[in-house]
């Protein structure tokens, strides 16, 4: 293990390298995203604690062990993804303290196979998409822009939208990330994403919808940062270069004035189900990931090709972005239509 380092040297030189197995293990960690290891991190604990009740050591590196678990877990009704993430998370904590486990043991892998063809791949609940009239129904039961809470839930929500934002990606944003292109619209900069973990960064291009006030991102901004802009943590003294790190979005009092506080990731999913729930859509069907999948659904529907999809959503895998494409394709020059829909009937003599 990292924290057992130890060569000749004395004890100053064992007390250094006892600090830098401990940085090491730190950097270890990081080298997942903060979703990542949260969902990791509660895997692992299920799993411990399921260990505990049979007397089991969790670190056993033993496939049988796991085997079992997965049993359990796919008797328990979780989804075979779900399953997968558990393995990946028990086999991480592995690797962290040094102690050998193989996931593609025979024993282990016969048992994940078989669940895998008993109970199949697909999801069993995917976030309603937030397509464009959804997304005016959520974007009415926001407070009025000219309340502060109002003006960012609204500029959230479109961004959120018209970028195909995670919900991490969403509160990261700073105000130097978002530029005002005047006669298109607004340009973004996504710092780092599931993605791109080593933070290269990308941009993002959002249209201006001056048709349509209410469901423009470039209206919604300024409105928002009209209320942002007065803020005390923005008045006065500070640099421009000092300005552009501050959140963009950030918390805002009872009393309507922005804190300059930055979000967590779950306030983008309460603002997603509680703008439903005031719509009087279903709370349940929606999440913070109901935007990004509003923006995906919709450019499949209105016919975009698969490269510029993926180019706004910045997808790695064909086979994800393409779920997006399908249901319009299904449609899209289906050859039924050639025998059904196009069919004219024999006229009556």
């Amino acid at each position: 293990m990292l924290g057992e380092l130890l060569v000749p040297g004395g004890a100053g030189r064992s007390t250094e390298l006892e600090a830098l197995a401990a940085r090491a293990a730190l950097y270890a960690t990081r080298a997942r995203g903060d979703g990542t290891r949260r969902v990791y991190r509660s895997a692992w604990r299920g799993y411990a604690a399921w260990c505990h009740t049979l007397g089991r050591e969790p670190l056993s590196g033993d496939p049988d062990l796991l085997a079992m678990y997965a049993t359990r877990r796919a008797d328990d009704g979780v989804a075979v993804s779900t399953l997968r993430v558990d393995l990946a998370a028990i086999r991480t904590a592995h690797l962290l303290a040094g102690v050998p486990l193989d996931l593609r043991d025979p024993r282990l892998a016969m048992v994940v196979e078989g669940i895998t063809r008993k109970t199949g791949t697909r999801p069993t609940r995917q976030a309603a998409p937030a397509v464009p009239d959804v997304l005016r129904q959520l974007l009415a039961s926001c407070q009025p822009a000219t309340t502060a809470l109002g003006a960012r839930d609204r500029a959230m929500l479109l961004l959120g939208f018209g970028a195909a934002l995670r919900r991490s990606e969403l509160v990261a944003l700073r105000l130097g990330d978002v530029e005002r292109v005047p006669g298109r619209g607004l340009r973004l900069l996504v710092r780092r994403s599931k993605t791109d973990q080593h933070g290269q960064g990308q941009d993002i291009a959002i249209w201006a919808n001056p048709a349509e006030p209410r469901l423009c991102p470039l209206t919604a901004l300024d409105s928002w940062l009209a209320h942002r802009n007065k803020a005390t943590d923005l008045d006065g003294w500070a640099a421009e270069s000092v300005r552009g790190e501050w959140p963009l979005f950030c918390a805002v009092t009872k009393a309507g004035r922005p804190t300059g506080v930055v979000l967590s990731d779950k306030a983008v999913a309460r603002l997603v189900k509680g703008s439903a729930a005031r719509a009087g859509l279903d709370p349940e069907r929606y999440s913070g990931h109901s935007l990004r999948a509003g923006l995906a659904t919709a450019a499949g529907d209105a016919g975009a090709a698969l490269p510029d999809l993926m180019r706004q959503t910045r997808h790695k895998s064909t086979q994800v972005a393409l779920a997006y494409l399908r249901p319009a394709d299904l449609w899209r020059n289906n050859v039924t239509e050639r025998v059904f829909a196009a069919k004219k009937p024999d006229a009556v003599g």
